[in-house]
């Protein structure tokens, strides 16, 4: 049984509980210390109940859903863009300080049961299971269903 509803609702990365509806999520997240344009440390979390104000930058969790929050991500995290580039005539002035941290991220809001099956991730059996899979087999919709219900049933 789903805990979850898929990019509807997510685990807080602060209190752990749920966030019921996008309304209530934020999206918070640094700079790195010696590099001051590489973004870090994102995370998802209760608006006004769990943000502590500590990271410099932030905004609210339904902005990064959809695809104008695909959008969103990618025009403000990795590439400006051809047209951007062009008026601009450099490159891109963001940059995300680690790439897989980031893609985490990036899955939670865009990718279908992403947020709940990722909490069994570190489970042995699992890791056993796809440790001679290709990099994107485990993140499929039916693969990432399959893992939240099976892991789910088993606590």
């Amino acid at each position: 049984m789903l805990k979850l509803k898929p990019l509807g609702q997510w685990y807080c990365d602060v209190c752990g509980q749920i966030i019921e509806k996008p309304e209530d999520g934020y999206v918070v997240w640094g700079r790195d210390e010696e590099n001051r344009r590489l973004e870090t440390g994102f995370k998802i979390i209760h608006q006004r109940r769990c943000d502590k104000g500590r990271l410099p930058s932030s905004s609210a969790l339904s902005e990064f859903l959809g695809q104008d929050g695909l959008n969103k991500l990618l025009g403000m995290f990795l590439s400006n863009g051809p047209i951007r580039a062009l008026v601009s005539r450099g490159p891109s002035e963001h940059s995300v300080a680690d790439m897989d941290e980031f893609v985490d991220f990036f899955r939670r809001v865009q990718t279908r049961y992403y947020e709940e099956a990722r909490c069994y991730f570190q489970k042995q059996e699992l890791l056993d299971h796809f440790s001679d899979s290709n990099e994107i087999q485990p993140y499929q919709e039916d693969v990432l269903k399959r893992i939240a219900e099976e892991y789910s049933e088993s606590i």
